[in-house]
């Protein structure tokens, strides 16, 4: 390729991440829109029940199931719709799933931490680091990983 058509390649790329930011700015403010309308809701007062009773309900479950929407994603949009209304707080996650996901994230990471803070308290802790360093350093082990993992196989620990 020559220098001219690299840079009409970079420049492709240039204007889809453009396009990008400005569907997510649209994105955005269609959140935004979506939130002053669940605030409208809450102020009168609206329960939003089942679909299969709710006129409230039915017509924002058919108004994403007619936009193209699976029928279970509108189901759990409805279900946080229907919390939004309840509360009259905004939505700041509209897919439950992708929430559940980032709370069982987090947690995760506590419990490792938690799991690093009792070993990195143990005495012995430093000078295992220590010699893990100076065998990665002396080239003994390629990764750090393989070091860990040389140490526990030679503790007797077996590995799956």
């Amino acid at each position: 390729m020559t220098t001219l058509s690299l840079s009409a390649v970079a420049a492709a790329c240039a204007s889809a991440l453009v396009t990008a930011k400005s569907h997510e700015d649209k994105a955005a403010a269609c959140k935004e829109s979506a939130n002053k309308q669940i605030a409208i809701l809450f102020d009168a007062k609206a329960a939003v029940g089942d679909k299969r009773v709710c006129s409230i309900a039915q017509a924002f479950y058919d108004g994403l199931v007619t936009g193209g929407w699976a029928k279970k994603t509108a189901a759990n949009y409805l279900s946080v719709f229907r919390d939004a209304v309840k509360t009259g707080k905004p939505v700041t996650e509209w897919n439950p799933s992708r929430k559940s996901a980032k709370a069982k994230s987090a947690k995760g990471k506590k419990e490792f931490a938690d799991k690093l803070a009792m070993v990195y308290r143990d005495a012995d802790f430093a000078g295992f680091i220590t010699d893990l360093q100076q065998s990665f350093y002396d080239d003994e082990i390629k990764t750090l990983i393989d070091g860990v993992k040389s140490f526990l196989e030679a503790s007797g620990i077996e590995l799956k």
